[in-house]
Formats: structure tokens, sequence, C-alpha cells
């Protein structure tokens, strides 16, 4: 169990690594009061040997805050949705005057550049192998509400497709390579999506040019070197940049437009629930509970169940960011 996460902090021209086994989960509301609050949360987690990374696989967050560039670069796998993430960086640009604010598109592979670490130490065997095929031919139609659906858009000599489906993740799309403009069903398809999804894929055969965008993030894969069956093609990644899909599709698919308020509910919310939570206090008592309901004197578990340490913002900056939120309520 847990929700791991690798920090990492520059400040007068060098790097220490750090390590928390449940800080993933509430890595947004980690970086939410600046970065005063956050440097402090990231130095009081377990400091690390430089090789010591986790990788693609047990990684399911990290930040990196450089106070020398003054730069924030990070990814989270827990956002909600778009509306969670478009609010979250609505409000670091508040809470992060004068700081430039990424998100790592590449994973832990953008820390490890960032640092000039080796790559291969947060490469894991999967993301290393050649990509396996897919379990069905044919992908599975997904509704047009649902946020975690992927849209698809196939531009050929008959005009231009547009689909939602589920896959894994997009990088399990993109490694069906061409075929996958022949594996859209019929009833996939859609001109219309009710929410952003979690991202997407624009196919052109015409032009042999295939275009992506996510709200997560690849394992190597922004970069065109990550394509491995699209040899001869084009790529163009759009980051975040659902409107550019939009474009591309020329008015066979649309996505209903972001409300921002919920945006600011939740991240108050989440604010309260996770700010100060005490997770390995939490997972002590779960497993004596256990212990107690099998009969058992204790459960082992791994030590480093209890490397994660919760801090507390200052008055000041709690009151800067609850100002943001409120601004961002109002519209």
């Amino acid at each position: 169990m847990g929700d791991r996460a690798n920090y990492v902090l520059v400040r007068d021209g060098g790097w220490r690594l750090y390590y928390s086994h449940w800080g993933a989960s509430g890595l947004d509301v980690q970086l939410l009061d600046g970065p005063g609050s956050a440097t402090r949360f990231v130095t009081a987690q377990r400091e690390m040997e430089r090789d010591a990374w986790l990788d693609d696989v047990w990684c399911e967050g990290a930040a990196l805050v450089d106070h020398d560039a003054r730069e924030l670069l990070f990814f989270t796998w827990h956002l909600e949705d778009y509306v969670h993430r478009l609010a979250l960086f609505t409000v670091l640009g508040r809470t992060w005057p004068g700081w430039r604010i990424r998100w790592a598109y590449d994973g832990l592979e953008d820390f490890a550049a960032y640092v000039g670490a080796d790559p291969g130490l947060v490469r894991s065997a999967r993301s290393r192998a050649e990509p396996e095929p897919p379990a069905t031919a044919e992908l599975r139609p997904a509704d047009p509400w649902d946020d975690s659906a992927l849209a698809v858009t196939v531009a050929d000599g008959g005009g231009i497709r547009a689909y939602a489906v589920f896959e894994e993740d997009l990088q399990d799309l993109l490694d069906r390579g061409p075929a996958v403009a022949g594996q859209l069903p019929r009833a996939a398809l859609t001109d219309r999506l009710d929410t952003i999804p979690a991202g997407g894929l624009h196919v052109d055969t015409v032009r042999r040019r295939v275009c992506a965008w996510t709200l997560q993030y690849f394992a190597g894969t922004a970069g065109a070197a990550g394509l491995r069956r699209w040899p001869g093609w084009e790529w163009t990644f759009w980051a975040d940049r659902y409107e550019e899909h939009e474009r591309a599709a020329a008015g066979a698919l649309g996505f209903a437009g972001p409300d921002l308020r919920p945006g600011s509910a939740l991240l108050a919310e989440r604010l309260e629930r996770l700010r100060e939570r005490d997770p390995v206090g939490d997972f002590a008592r779960l497993t004596e509970r256990l212990a107690a309901q099998e009969g058992r004197g204790e459960i082992r578990v791994s030590p480093w169940t209890e490397a994660h340490t919760p801090t507390t913002p200052l008055p000041e900056e709690r009151a800067r960011l609850r100002a943001a939120l409120a601004d961002l309520a109002a519209g």
C-alpha cells in the first residue's frame, strides 16, 4: 500500500532527492500554499541517495522546487479531472508569484533530465520493453460524458471522423500504431464530448501526421523518440491543449467548456481533508485493527510506510491561498 512520491529541491547550485510513501495523493495540496510551505514539506520528507529514485511504475507523483531558477515542475496521478487541473494551475499562479510552473509530461524522466541524472534510474522494465499487442483489436466505446474517455479523430480521404473510446492510457493508444485508425468501432462515433476527457489523439492518414494531448503524462513519449509504432510519421505533442484537437477536427468534434467554480470548491475540500492528515498513523491503526481481527499479535509491514511527515503552512501563507480560492469561486 502507498501513494509513493519523489521530491527534488534545487538550491544554491545543488539538488537533493526526497521520498514520501504517502505523498502523491495529496501532492496538489502540498503545493497550494506557495514555495515556502512546499519547501518545508519537501525537506521534512525522507532524504534519499541521488540514485535512489522511484521508477515510472511505482511513482504516483513528484514535485521539483528550484529556488535558483524559480521553477516548479510536478505531476500526479491524483487529479480528478480537467477542472481540478485547471483550478490548481490557476491558484498556483497566485500563490507562486514570479515562478514558472510546469507539468512534467514525461514523468520522472523530466526530473532526471532537469538535474542531469541518468534517465535509466527512473525507467521501469515495462517502459523499456517493446509494447505488447493490445488485448483486443477493436477499442471499446466510451460515453461522451465520461472524463476518463479518450477522444480520437481520424482524417482521411473521406473527411474527419471523431470517436470516444476507452483505453488504459494514451500511451497504450499510441502503441497501437497507425492500425488504430481501423480499430475504432462505429458505436464510438460522436461529434461532441460533454466534458474534457483524459486525452486525445488525432491521426491524419493522408499527411502521415499524428498529434496527441493529455492531462496525465507519458513515460518518455512526449518527445518524438517515444513513437515506437509510428515510423515515418510526423509527431506533434499538444501538451494539455485540447483546443488544438478541436481545431484539427475542423468541426467534427467539440468539447464542453470547463467551469472553474467547481474546481475552487474541490480544492478547498481537499485542502481541509488532506493538508495535515496523518497517513502513517492511519496505516498503523489499520494494521492494529487487522491484527486484532485475525487474532495475531502484530502484522509486519515495511518500514517505508513510516516515510511521510506532514507540515503546517504559516498563517500568512494560508490567508493568501484562501484569498486566491475565494477569487476563483467568485469567477
